[in-house]
């Protein structure tokens, strides 16, 4: 099971996005934990994620949260632009399901 960090601009967004991975993964019967967050979560220290997936509309932020991501062994993922529906939701699994099973367990379960 991975966990990931579901960033936008204020946390909105990602909360929707975050309840339709939830009920997607069900479906297809991943286990997965989807966390939502805003940018400013980029800011301090991230604990505890495998992945860090960055909604379209704040992909300026990217690079930093590929660092932030760098520094505790996870890997950002920057989301093309999707909406917040299962449809949206099964292209982000999709994405997530592109990496390599091997890079998914780094044990960032705090």
């Amino acid at each position: 099971m991975s966990s990931v960090l579901v960033v936008c601009g204020a946390g909105a967004s990602s909360t929707f996005l975050a309840q339709a991975l939830r009920r997607q993964a069900a479906v297809r019967g991943i286990e997965h934990t989807f966390t939502p967050a805003s940018v400013s979560a980029l800011t301090m220290p991230l604990a505890s994620v495998d992945f860090v997936l960055m909604s379209s509309h704040v992909a300026g932020f990217f690079d930093q949260a590929k660092t932030a991501a760098e520094l505790i062994g996870a890997i950002a993922l920057q989301l093309p632009a999707v909406g917040f529906t299962p449809a949206g939701a099964d292209v982000a699994l999709d994405l997530l399901g592109s990496v390599p099973q091997e890079t998914t367990e780094s044990g960032n379960h705090g």
